[in-house]
Order: structure tokens, then C-alpha cells, then sequence
């Protein structure tokens, strides 16, 4: 009697969405690479002059950061290919208006506790120009206010984070899509607010699967973020304590924890249950090929 014949194992890595761990990292460093060479194509084209901006300059790089995560995008869904993209959309199944009611509050919260790296008076080379772009309001809603928020969450939270959620758990995705967004930043102070901003993000996309929501709140936390460097007082503090006495100030940061903690909790209770990490319902991947965390 003849043996069967034993086809090898089709691969994991052509099982499991997009992307793994390893892929999250090379979707950033093409972000950072695509952003590179379209900033100096950008500066060829506006002038390469040092120390100043004006409105043409600030609008050229800009618009090649904006325009790098559209070709980052593009690249990202080439590279998965059909079977490992979990597509892209902007509603999730569990949106609510409630949601949208609250992210004044939200932001108001997460601000205040993020006030808290500005103690650690980090280096932040970025400042100088976010304040000039502060300078120019068609600017500042055109791209910070909008064109920013809706792409980097795309990228962030509809493609990475999405497909991060089905191949790990989501402490290990959430973490993961949070350090990527820190690390685009590339600045010590702005790396490690953002990076903490991303845990917000990427909880609310997790229990809502709700890419508007997060566009949402990152567009408040922007504009929060650049009227206060349009205000002549705000704009020349180094901290809150230049405002508030400490006892204050820790007040407020326990006011805002308590916030945050009430709405998650809402959330908890309110919300359906998340489905566990791994393939949708109707995908061909099986649910034993998701990959563990480590």
C-alpha cells in the first residue's frame, strides 16, 4: 500500500493579515523614507533657504508629508496583495453618536495628562515650525487640522493597528501602532506625547473599530494644539505650572484621569463585546494560523 503524499504547508506568513510586527516597521521606514525624498523634492522646488519659512515653504512640506502617506498607502496595499488586506474603511459596526459627544471631553482629559512630558522639558526640534505653520490659519485647518488627522489615521489605526488586531493580541497591536505613531514623529517630546496619544487612539478603534471617531479626536487634539500656540500667553509658556500652583495642577490631572477612566468604562458597559483578535467572519484564514504575542 503506497504512503499519501504530504504537500507541504502553505507558509504563515501568506496566512495572516497585514501587517506582522516585523511588516508594521518597514510600513514606517518607507513612511520615513517616501517623506524624506518628497521633503527635499519639496525644498528644491520652494528654495533651500535656512532658517526661514514664509507661507510657500511651510505649504511645500506640508503638502510632501501629507502626500508621502498616500504613496505609503499605496505601497502598503501593493505589498499585502488581496488575500492579506483587510481593507479600509471609515465607520466601524459599533459607532455611536454618544461617542462623538464626548470627544471634547476626551481631548480636553487627554490633553492635561499629556501636559505632563512638558515637565521632563525634552528636546523638541519640531516646535519652531508648527509655530510658524500656528501663523497661517488656512494652513493650519487645511493640513493640521484635516489632511493630517485623516491620514495618519487611515494609515495608523484602518491599515496598521486593523491588521495588527487580527494577528495579536490587542495589547500587543495597541502597543505597537502607538510606538510606530511616536516614532514617526521623530522628535523626544512630541514622540513620547504622541506615542501615548496613540494607547488613546488605538483603545477607541479597538472597542468601536471606528476609524471616524479616532479622526475625530485627533482632529480636536490638533486644533487644541495649535490655537494654544496662536495664544500670546500660551504660546510663551514651558509647562502648566506657569499657569497653575502644583496642588492645582495635580487636581486637574486627577480630574482628567477620572474622565478618562469614566468613558472607558461607559464604553465597557455600553458597547458590545469586541470580537477576539484574528480573521473576521467570511475570511478564508484560519483562526489557528493567527500569530502569538511576543
Amino acid at each position: 500500500m503506497e504512503e499519501p503524499i504530504l504537500l507541504p504547508a502553505k507558509p504563515l506568513a501568506a496566512s495572516v493579515a497585514y501587517p506582522t510586527l516585523k511588516e508594521s516597521w518597514g510600513a514606517l521606514g518607507w513612511l520615513l523614507l517616501i517623506s524624506l525624498l518628497l521633503g527635499l523634492v519639496a525644498l528644491a522646488l520652494v528654495g533651500w533657504r535656512t532658517g526661514t519659512y514664509g507661507l510657500g515653504r511651510l505649504a511645500g512640506l506640508t503638502l510632501a508629508s501629507e502626500l508621502s502617506i498616500v504613496v505609503t498607502i499605496w505601497w502598503v496595499r501593493r505589498r499585502a496583495g488581496p488575500r492579506r488586506w483587510s481593507g479600509l474603511a471609515l465607520w466601524g459596526p459599533q459607532e455611536r453618536w454618544q461617542l462623538y459627544a464626548l470627544l471634547p471631553a476626551i481631548v480636553l482629559a487627554q490633553a492635561t495628562l499629556l501636559s505632563v512630558v512638558a515637565l521632563l522639558h525634552l528636546p523638541s526640534p519640531n516646535d519652531k515650525i508648527y509655530h510658524e505653520i500656528a501663523r497661517y490659519p488656512a494652513l493650519l485647518l487645511g493640513f493640521g487640522c484635516f489632511a493630517a488627522p485623516v491620514l495618519e489615521e487611515l494609515f495608523f489605526r484602518g491599515i496598521l493597528l486593523k491588521g495588527l488586531l487580527r494577528n495579536y493580541r490587542p495589547a500587543v497591536a495597541i502597543g505597537q501602532s502607538a510606538l510606530l505613531f511616536g516614532v514617526m514623529h521623530m522628535s523626544p517630546a512630541q514622540s513620547i506625547a504622541t506615542a501615548l496619544m496613540g494607547i488613546v487612539l488605538g483603545w477607541l478603534y479597538y472597542r468601536t473599530r471606528s476609524v471616524g471617531l479616532c479622526i475625530g479626536l485627533h482632529m480636536l487634539n490638533n486644533l487644541l494644539a495649535f490655537s494654544s500656540m496662536r495664544h500670546p500667553k500660551l504660546a510663551g509658556s514651558q509647562d502648566m505650572l506657569d499657569f497653575f500652583s502644583p496642588g492645582y495642577y495635580v487636581g486637574l490631572l486627577v480630574v482628567a484621569a477620572a474622565t478618562l477612566g469614566s468613558v472607558a468604562w461607559w464604553m465597557q458597559r455600553t458597547l458590545p463585546p469586541v470580537p477576539l483578535p484574528g480573521p473576521e467572519a467570511g475570511d478564508d484564514i484560519p483562526r489557528e494560523q493567527v500569530l502569538p504575542s511576543y
